[in-house]
């Protein structure tokens, strides 16, 4: 024979098992949502960055490719532009010609320069890093000062004060050609994102050819990059936002679905499945703790049995689905008069009640209204009358245990069995003394 302990203890021992397992289950799913949204949101930062650079990278290089179209130098002009200096070039008249193109285009908001450079070969090569001007470029010393800035506009003048590089107004022309200047200098244009000491800028470029055909360098416009920050915060501050619903969402999905399946699995294991109302293992595994949770300064506990009388007659009489109906419907009657957390059908046609009071006289007002309104009804759709017979123990205490209830529950069968004696249909009550014996005889 199972021992009842020993097979409660098998059931919560499973079902904690199966809770732990879907508890483990969240937690992965979470944490890999969680894992899946930081690369996402790693992701799209990238992405975004990405998609930046390129409207604004195609932007530059259509600028470019339109300026390139409307310079119009001739091999003779190239080579006068060379040989001036940096003052001389900035007073020229092709030099004032690109400076109004980038004006009337209106590329004043975002252009902060516009130039023509060309990547001079090596025999027409001038000037190299030296331990005089080394400061002005980011070159080891002896590296050929091979790009030539033929044209050089600075387009918002105020906020480009400070671009001069060198005091040598010959020097301030030149920079020196580093492999990524292999793409800069190709046949077709082409951006880049460009880091220097002047700031990032986008930069756009477009080769450009003198009027007789010559390739002479290429046209470069460099846009402002300034609103990038407040573009991305916004973009990923609505990402993170889109992210955040997600997780609540899918958090608050999993605790809804997790505390409708604790309720499930709550009303499985404590729940009668004929009255609706709790049972024996609630009675053994939560009533001590809901009793300790509601107590009263100054209350009493009452706990109590009722059993329907001549239950036995009324299935053999009727049969079992009215006695059944006949169980559903006392259960009913003693959860509206003391509350569905404080009844439970503890086997049977047996009932127990665990109810807080003020004092014995309120306790025995209740059950007398109890037995009036059982009195008064007819069972099974107007078929029958039932009546119970109800022993019960009260005692004034501080807190509930195991034992204290267990020896309260003897007690109020022990009136149960006196009220059977006596004839049923009435109740009796005692105060608990954990002295006395509660034995029958």
């Amino acid at each position: 024979m199972v021992n009842p302990e020993e097979q409660r203890e098998k059931e919560s021992g499973e079902r904690m098992k199966k809770e732990k397992g879907l508890i483990s289950l969240g937690i992965l799913l979470f944490v890999g949502f969680i894992v899946i949204a930081v690369l996402t949101f790693h992701q799209s930062n990238q992405k975004i960055e990405d998609g930046y650079l390129a409207s604004e990278g195609n932007a530059a290089q259509n600028f470019a490719v339109l300026i390139a179209a409307n310079i119009h130098l001739t091999n003779d002009e190239v080579n006068t532009l060379k040989n001036m200096s940096y003052t001389e070039l900035q007073g020229s008249a092709q030099n004032y010609h690109l400076k109004k193109m980038t004006e009337s285009l209106g590329a004043t908001s975002k252009v902060d320069y516009a130039y023509v450079m060309m990547h001079l070969p090596e025999e027409d090569v001038k000037y190299e890093v030296t331990e005089e001007n080394k400061s002005f470029f980011d070159a080891e010393i002896g590296t050929p000062l091979d790009i030539l800035w033929l044209l050089d506009v600075t387009v918002n003048e105020e906020e480009n004060a400070d671009r001069e590089l060198s005091k040598d107004d010959m020097l301030r022309r030149y920079s020196y050609y580093i492999p990524d200047d292999q793409v800069i200098f190709g046949e077709a244009p082409v951006y880049i994102f460009n880091k220097s000491e002047w700031g990032d800028h986008i930069c756009g470029y477009a080769p450009i050819h003198s009027v007789e055909g010559d390739y002479i360098g290429v046209v470069g416009v460099e846009l402002q990059t300034k609103d990038f920050d407040a573009y991305r915060t916004k973009a990923m501050s609505a990402l993170a936002m889109l992210l955040g619903i997600a997780t609540a969402t899918l958090t608050s999905l999993f605790v809804l679905l997790y505390s409708k399946y604790r309720k499930l699995q709550y009303d499985k294991i404590y729940t009668d499945a004929l009255t609706g109302i709790y049972n024996r293992s609630y009675y053994n595994n939560r009533l001590v703790r809901r009793l300790n949770q509601t107590r009263q300064e100054g209350y009493c506990l009452a706990l109590m049995i009722a059993d329907i009388d001549w239950f036995k007659k009324i299935n053999d009489t009727f049969g079992h689905d009215v006695g059944d109906q006949a169980l559903i419907e006392m259960g009913n009657i003693l959860v509206e008069t003391f509350g569905k957390e404080n009844v439970i059908r503890f086997g049977g046609e047996e009932f127990v009640i665990g109810i807080w009071i003020k004092k014995e006289a309120e306790l025995k007002l209740r059950l007398s209204e109890l037995y009036k309104r059982i009195d008064s009804t007819k069972f099974c759709h107007q078929q029958i009358d039932v009546s119970i017979s109800l022993g019960g123990s009260f005692l004034y205490c501080y807190e509930v245990s195991g034992w204290v209830l267990s020896g309260m529950l003897k007690a109020a069968d022990y009136k149960l069995y006196e009220c059977k004696e006596q004839g049923r249909r009435q109740f009796q009550l005692t105060e608990f003394d954990p002295e006395k014996d509660y034995e029958k005889k």
